[in-house]
């Protein structure tokens, strides 16, 4: 039995054109109802602590403050830097917006007595002058570093 060359190339023809519809079947079946978009959904769940103190005071023995290079706290040695010799305004409470008491110099020494606070983005400690008990205020953590 012999087949015609037209009838063979039809039958070629027809066996891809089977392949294609197949195979477009099964990306439309795996597809099914799929719209793929630029937009993301996203859910979130909000969590509530048990406890809304999540505050910890904790006391570091002064070898231990030896220990943390530029980080500030309640009983570290500070001194008045990087202000370009301008010095730094000490003020009556944090805030920009609060009043200047004096004026701290550039490489004054103080002890931090309180903080830190934070207003105005900026953090805020509560200083006092190694030099003179009297000359107290809050100043902007940017402009203090720790006592070598």
């Amino acid at each position: 039995m012999l087949i015609e060359k037209e009838t063979a190339i039809a039958a070629i023809i027809i066996v891809i054109l089977l392949l294609l519809f197949t195979i477009s079947g099964i990306f439309y079946i795996s597809t099914m109802g799929v719209k793929m978009t630029d937009e993301i959904q996203v859910f979130i769940t909000p969590v509530v602590p048990s406890s809304t103190d999540t505050t910890q005071n904790i006391e570091l023995q002064p070898e231990e403050k030896e220990k943390l290079p530029g980080v500030l706290g309640v009983g570290y040695d500070v001194i008045i830097s990087n202000t370009g010799g301008d010095g730094l305004r000490i003020r009556s409470a944090p805030g920009l917006d609060s009043t200047p008491l004096f004026l701290g110099f550039e490489g004054e020494e103080f002890l931090i007595i309180d903080g830190p606070a934070l207003k105005d983005s900026l953090v805020w400690w509560n200083l006092r002058s190694k030099q003179d008990e009297n000359r107290d205020g809050w100043a902007v953590q940017d402009f203090l570093s720790t006592k070598q």
